[in-house]
């Protein structure tokens, strides 16, 4: 391997050597080590760190940045030879990298782009809706989910026929709380009503069906994981957005207390359209107990979080504008629109939205899914379906992720075999059960056989997935490029930590010898504390000036007063004024005068100003203590390591530059 090494080494110096090479962008520009640079990724970094709009116009720009490039590569060279290759954090830190910016290359990315367009579409809208859920758990007996499914078309039918929603919500949804005697039943009218709607806010069958309904429509029975759904569509409305009001509330249910709860609030909205302010009647009166301290204020970002019925009277009103009394299911209420955002645009939104399409493992797997599909249909792979019985005659009749398998040993001769080869890699029984308990979480499987065909195409697909993460450098030159330059900045900000800038923090010893030597570059030299008064000889008298300024001296006047009784005599434009603490060969004026105390003669400066120069004060010059100015001495002595660092590492690395290459990298 070293043999094969070294050929390989003295192939690439001949190269450099040799001036009939042909030059590209693949052309080996510079040898580091075992380290190599081709002339496209030394002229991709120096774009990329040039400042902006700065080509390569001069051969000593271009020298002087590829010094620094090979300092650059030295310090990559030497973390590579420390072991950083080793180091577990930031192994982990640069897989965390590479997961990140992997994701467009693991997922259908088109597909995932329409995905997030979609979403943002049903953004622009609140829906208001209702449903009746008939409940059947996700991997369900085929007899139950059959049943529940011809329930969901029996109450469809009564619906279409004309029974009461709310009625149908009461005898049928698994949602609706039933009194042990039903004659005890009062319908309210709010039975199977939901909060306002919007993208993302349901999972994502039923915000597909619910979208795709017109206003009073009924959906067909909708499948997601936690049943079937009946969905009626009652108004679409231009989302509010972030939302900001103040809320007034009484609370009553039917009977006595309904009563008091509607007289309250009528004596409430009188007292506002007598003039009252709305917070001070919020603060006192508001039975809301989470509002009424900040004035009855709400803020909401998603209107999930509040009723819908007292969501509805904020669509129609203008911000300041408050509605009159309404009841809701609890009692009475009166809001007031304080401001109302809208959506913002796409490009505002989108990243929030791709955050939410992460964590939404049902929304987030559509363009996964397909991507695996597609690569599924690529790769070589083949499941042992001999060991893929052995598992379904293991598995028992009723299923729950809680109640998988552990760790391997719970039947290491069945969890060690092979299931499936994927592309000449064995991957085992246990990688299989290990995804299935993750994926079924506290799902509870009555129906194993359904259950166990989701999870083989979701262990395939994650095959594909962790096949295909494998190779990515190999098949995209982007993305290798991309993680080589994460993997360098990780390595050279841990280097540069350990042998510069944490040892400059760290080294007492060092900061104070650095310190004694170099002393005389912590000085503080003399200052004058001073006022300069200078003018235009042209358009004002020195006499007048003079007069102005032994006043001001004499009362002792501060630089604003000096400014406005100056501003009574003379026009703005024709002097001016300045007071702070002057070093020499700061101000000519200045420089002029002897440092002490007192007010000088006007001097002459050139044909057409003068400035009288009031000394307050001299503050001497001053020997800084390292406490007073240890970052500045950290910072100079992080330069001194860093230039040793420098050269030892020239000293240690052979650098070979191919002149040829360089050369054709400057402009013609």
């Amino acid at each position: 391997m070293k043999r094969l090494f070294l050929c390989c080494l003295l192939l690439v110096g001949a190269m450099v050597g040799s001036r009939a090479q042909k030059i590209n962008d693949n052309s080996i520009l510079l040898i580091i080590g075992s380290d190599t640079t081709t002339r496209g990724e030394f002229y991709k970094s120096y774009t990329q760190n040039a400042k902006k709009g700065k080509t390569l116009d001069s051969k000593t720009d271009l020298e002087n940045y590829l010094q620094l490039y090979i300092n650059f590569r030295l310090k990559i060279e030497a973390a590579k030879d420390a072991g950083y290759d080793t180091i577990r954090l930031l192994q982990e830190e640069f897989g965390n990298y590479r997961l990140q910016f992997a994701k467009p290359y693991l997922q259908d990315q088109e597909l995932a782009e329409e995905l997030y367009k979609e979403a943002y579409d049903r953004m622009l809208y609140n829906i208001g809706a209702r449903h009746i859920l008939f409940a059947v758990d996700k991997y369900a007996k085929p007899a139950d989910t059959q049943a529940a499914y011809e329930k969901s078309l029996e109450v469809r039918q009564k619906l279409m026929d004309g029974a009461d929603f709310c009625d149908m919500v009461i005898q049928y949804s698994s949602e609706y709380r039933r009194p042990k005697n039903m004659l005890l039943a009062q319908k309210t009218g709010y039975e199977g009503l939901l909060p306002y709607i919007t993208g993302m806010s349901m999972v994502y069958p039923f915000e597909k069906a619910l979208y795709n309904l017109k206003v009073g429509e009924i959906s067909m029975p909708v499948r997601t994981r936690y049943g079937y759904h009946l969905i009626q569509m009652l108004e679409k409305r231009p989302a509010l957005g972030r939302v900001k009001f103040r809320h007034i509330m009484a609370m009553g249910i039917p009977g006595d207390t309904a009563q008091r709860a509607l007289a309250k609030i009528n004596a409430i909205y009188d007292s506002l359209q007598a003039g009252a302010k709305f917070s001070h009647m919020a603060a006192q009166y508001s039975e809301d107990r989470s509002s009424a301290p900040r004035g009855g204020e709400v803020v909401l970002n998603k209107l999930d979080r509040m009723y819908p019925e007292v969501i509805q009277q904020l669509f129609s009103l203008k911000e300041g504008e408050y509605s009159k009394p309404f009841p809701s299911r609890s009692g009475w209420h009166i809001v007031q629109l304080e401001e109302k955002t809208g959506v913002e645009p796409y490009e505002e939104v989108r990243s929030s939205i791709v955050y939410t399409f992460d964590n939404d493992q049902e929304r987030g797997m559509i363009p996964v899914a397909a991507k695996q599909k597609e690569l599924l249909a690529q790769t070589n792979w083949k499941i042992n379906q001999n060991v893929w019985k052995e598992v379904l005659k293991y598995l028992p009749d009723t299923v729950s992720g809680d109640k998988l398998p552990k760790d391997s040993m719970a039947n290491p001769k069945l969890f060690g075999k092979t299931l499936l080869v994927y592309e000449g890699k064995d991957v085992s029984v246990w990688q299989f059960m290990k995804l299935a308990r993750q994926l079924t979480r506290r799902d509870v499987v009555l129906d194993p056989k359904a259950w166990s065909e989701v999870m083989l195409k979701n262990f395939l697909g994650s095959q594909a997935t962790v096949y295909e993460l494998s190779i990515l450098e190999q098949k995209y030159p982007d993305f290798a490029a991309m993680m080589k330059e994460y993997r360098d900045g990780i390595y050279l900000f841990d280097i540069n930590n350990r042998t510069v800038w944490g040892k400059a923090a760290d080294d007492t010893v060092g900061l104070q010898e650095y310190y004694e030597s170099h002393k005389s570059k912590y000085f503080s030299p003399a200052k004058a504390v001073a006022t300069v008064f200078e003018y235009n000889v042209a358009k004002i008298d020195t006499k007048e000036v003079r007069k102005l300024m032994q006043k001001a001296y004499k009362e002792n006047w501060t630089l604003n007063k000096l400014k406005t009784e100056a501003s009574k005599l003379f026009r703005p434009s024709d002097f001016r004024v300045d007071s702070m603490q002057y070093l020499q060969g700061k101000n000519k004026f200045v420089d002029k005068v002897e440092w002490k105390p007192g007010l000088s003669s006007d001097l002459l400066s050139g044909t057409d100003s003068k400035a009288f120069v009031w000394i307050h004060e001299v503050i001497e010059p001053r020997q800084y203590t390292l406490d007073d100015v240890r970052g500045t001495v950290i910072t100079d002595y992080q330069g001194k390591l860093e230039k040793e660092w420098i050269k030892k590492l020239r000293d240690t690395y052979k650098v070979t530059i191919n002149q040829d290459v360089f050369n054709s990298l400057l402009p013609r």
